[in-house]
């Protein structure tokens, strides 16, 4: 984007805005025939407005086919590329931590590692994607360390722990599809189709809905602004009746108010819609800049808004680009992953989470990997339940995370609180020590 902001509300001048209403008017009361229109056939339903000054392509996940499908959002006509994948080894969107499900929903990719910076299990690349997003976490979903990446065993359908697993070779190539925090993916139980007229009605009917939400809001026209939103609405812990006091203040502190959006893209996924778009807010004594996020969901016939999300920039910011990755998601990643490596009992995959400074319980490293591979050998499976999960950044460079951790071995289990230390190490966190506290386990 320029530092100049584009008004969505200038593209809908009243003729416009009356035109728009005429055409959508003209589509339902006389549908076009597909196959006159749409010789080339049907298009994903998941992208439905996409400007041209985004990332080129967008992901599609298809669970039951255990497809990835890359489109480039400029010609919807067939994905460019298509690769087999592995998805979780249970079906159904993911909702708890360890249910083994990959989630289904809108997400983006926020970093990128190489095969250097991953255990072997990981394969030559992995994309961690932002799940749980905030939606998810609106419903209630938990868990984390949800990635795209290679592996290094033969690729089996339905075979991961909830994650999205290419071959190598093709975990290198969709690297060239992805921008980080501006690809979608776009991950669903199947891929809906629909027609070119249908996708194009959609996006007419939500652009309208985008800008009289943005007209409301403006012209501080509160009981107007708020039949945008669901009686679920939530967003800041706000609900819909605090979010309306909250607006009804604003409206009468300043004098007028200035919105201004740019950039608007509309992602679908099953029943819901992410309006994501620039935006920025004016008023006589503020001035911010940011992304806006819009869930919506269908009530009746009517799209209302669900949840709502603003990212502030810097007054200096030009583009939606990444942000660096925030530490404290960086080590709720890598514990979920030490807890799935401990449970592979991959012993080369799980040391590679110790720094070689480690100790705990009287042992240095090496004597802590004998120590493993002893209870490997006595153990033919392990569980790791991870919970209550919370980090402590100590300063830029360590670190504490503690949590309750649940650990099942064939005839064995104990339970109590875990607590590792973690020391930041050429750009990567690692494992310095590791104590433990049993605790009783609570009946049933």
């Amino acid at each position: 984007m320029t530092t100049e902001w584009t008004r969505v509300g200038a593209f809908f001048k009243p003729e416009r805005l009356f035109l728009l209403a005429v055409v959508t008017l003209l589509f339902f009361l006389f549908p076009v025939s597909v196959e006159a229109a749409l010789p080339e056939g049907m298009v994903p339903a998941a992208l439905i407005r996409w400007p041209e000054r985004n990332a080129k392509y967008a992901i599609l996940v298809d669970k039951s086919s255990q497809k990835v499908l890359v489109y480039n959002t400029r010609d919807l006509s067939k994905p460019v590329r298509t690769y087999r994948c592995s998805t979780g080894e249970n079906k159904g969107p993911k909702k708890r931590q360890n249910d083994k499900k990959t989630p289904e929903g809108i997400y983006f990719f926020t970093g990128a590692f190489e095969k250097q910076d991953l255990t072997p299990i990981y394969g030559t690349k992995a994309f961690p994607v932002d799940y749980p997003n905030e939606l998810d976490l609106i419903e209630g979903k938990d868990g984390y360390g949800i990635w795209f990446h290679g592996t290094n065993k033969p690729l089996k359908p339905f075979d991961t722990n909830g994650c999205i697993a290419l071959e190598n070779g093709n975990i290198d190539t969709l690297a060239n599809y992805i921008e980080i925090n501006n690809t979608p993916a776009v991950i669903s139980s199947r891929v809906e189709m629909v027609d070119r007229v249908a996708l194009e009605r959609e996006r007419l009917a939500l652009e309208l809905l985008i800008e009289g939400w943005r007209s409301a809001w403006e012209g501080k026209q509160i009981d107007e602004y708020m039949k945008f939103y669901a009686e679920s609405f939530q967003a800041e812990n706000q609900d819909r009746h605090a979010w309306r006091e909250h607006k009804e203040k604003l409206a009468e502190k300043y004098s007028w108010i200035s919105v201004d959006i740019e950039n608007l893209r509309l992602i679908r996924h099953d029943g819901t819609v992410l309006a994501l778009f620039h935006q920025r807010y004016k008023s006589p004594f503020f001035d911010s800049r940011g992304i806006k996020r819009l869930y919506l969901r269908k009530n009746s016939e009517e799209w209302k808004i669900v949840g709502e999300y603003f990212t502030a920039l810097d007054e200096k910011a030009v583009a939606y680009t990444a942000k660096p990755p925030d530490p404290a998601a960086v080590i709720r990643g890598l514990v979920g992953d030490w807890g799935k490596a401990w449970e592979s009992q991959d012993i080369r995959a799980y040391m590679s989470f110790y720094d070689k400074t480690f100790r705990s319980r009287g042992m240095n490293v090496k004597e802590w990997r004998r120590h493993r591979q002893d209870l490997n050998r006595k153990y033919h499976t392990v569980r790791v339940g991870i919970r209550d999960l919370k980090i402590d950044l100590l300063d830029n460079s360590t670190a504490r995370a503690v949590f309750v951790q649940d650990y099942r071995a064939d005839d064995y289990e104990d339970y109590g609180i875990k607590e590792l230390l973690l020391i930041k190490r050429g750009g990567h966190w690692k494992i310095k020590q590791e104590d433990w506290k049993a605790l009783e386990r609570n009946p049933g």
